[in-house]
């Protein structure tokens, strides 16, 4: 089916520009968002995505507020039309590309309502192409970019508005495509199993960073790495591509969780930049929100399930404090940090975010245990 889009000369395949170049089932294109103020104290996500090998798109908003995470999930069939990020009530448009775009459902019956808009205060840091495979056989080929910026607008709970301030309101965002796990449950990779994914975001005055691991079950590193990038005063400033990155040599930490959970509550982070030179900051959380609000491993809204060819839209929401942690939907989730320096002088803030499941020696942790078995305090060193 033709659109618009094939009027541009941006074809990267023999097909129109909405049937992708694999008929990879699995294949995407998703926007993913994250805000919060820096008290903690109001914390959202909101997302979409294409599956055109599945006919599906759907989409999610999830907001946390006082001790509630309420969420709205809505899929339908896949739209005609690429440029078209709308799946009931929730929405997202491009302004500008790669400086400006909003999130936003207008007042609706199912209760929760929000205009939203982001502006880029870094460029798009491009984070390349991954492609993960078990066995000889690829299950992720995604290409992802993502970029800091500030939040302005209103979110609506039951009538209750909260006035969102881009003086006091930041988060990430990122977009990425390609062929990852969505679905249904796939025999490659199974879900659960041993995984230590961590990513610290902080936004430090003229500067924010990015610094992430992926450890193995005995604390050798997949991944340690990350960068610090340049803030810019507005988002017509912002380039296309971040030509001025910092990339970290290595980074370490200790953690402290909250009792009886595996959830971050404090952290100590150390930098350790190519010329041997060393930026210690300390972490503190001040509020939590769980991704199964964004679809993540959720039992019925995982990203990519068709919910019967036709429009579905459903509201759900949990004490932030009765969240069981033993669900394996709850194990993804992010917390808004406050951040120091080491003689307690505070410094920025940003956020955690956190997939800490299964067997992780450094810390004691067996091969079947998830969240409610974990210490109170964990080292893991470079």
């Amino acid at each position: 089916m033709i659109s618009r889009y094939d009027d541009y000369c941006v074809h990267q395949a023999p097909g129109y520009l909405r049937v992708p170049g694999t008929t990879d089932r699995n294949f995407y294109d998703r926007y993913f968002f994250s805000g919060y103020s820096t008290d903690g104290t109001l914390i959202f996500g909101a997302a979409f995505g294409r599956y055109p090998n599945r006919y599906v798109q759907d989409a999610h908003f999830t907001v946390v507020s006082e001790g509630v995470q309420t969420s709205i999930h809505a899929s339908d069939r896949l739209g005609a039309a690429p440029d078209d990020a709308r799946v009931g009530p929730l929405a997202v448009e491009v302004l500008s590309p790669m400086r400006v775009l909003r999130c936003h459902a207008a007042p609706n019956e199912h209760g929760l309502a929000y205009d939203l808009t982001f502006r880029a205060e870094s460029g798009a840091i491009d984070e390349g192409r991954l492609q993960v495979a078990r066995e000889g056989l690829t299950y992720i080929d995604q290409t992802r970019f993502m970029q800091y910026g500030t939040w302005e607008g209103w979110v609506e709970i039951d009538g209750r508005r909260v006035e969102v301030d881009p003086r006091c309101a930041h988060g990430l965002r990122d977009k990425s495509w390609g062929v990852r796990v969505i679905g249904e449950q796939q025999v490659t990779p199974q879900r659960g199993g041993q995984i230590f994914w961590m990513n610290v975001v902080m936004h430090l005055g003229h500067e924010y960073s990015v610094i992430r691991t992926l450890d193995r079950a005995d604390g050798s590193s997949q991944e340690r790495a990350g960068y610090f990038a340049p803030l810019y005063e507005s988002a017509d400033l912002v380039p296309v591509g971040e030509p001025r990155l910092r990339p970290v040599a290595t980074w370490s930490f200790d953690l402290d969780f909250v009792p009886g959970t595996r959830r971050i509550a404090a952290g100590r982070y150390s930098v350790r930049w190519p010329d041997g030179s060393q930026t210690n900051v300390r972490g503190r959380a001040l509020g939590t929100l769980w991704y199964a609000g964004l679809g993540y491993n959720h039992d019925r809204w995982h990203h990519g399930l068709d919910h019967g060819g036709a429009l579905l839209v459903e509201r759900e929401s949990w004490r932030t404090d009765e969240v069981d942690l033993s669900r394996l939907d709850r194990q993804f989730l992010a917390s808004v940090m406050e951040f120091s320096s080491e003689d307690g002088r505070v410094i920025g803030f940003g956020h955690t975010e956190q997939l800490l499941m299964g067997e992780y020696q450094p810390f004691g942790w067996g091969p079947q245990e998830y969240q409610t078995s974990a210490g109170g305090h964990g080292v893991a060193n470079a």
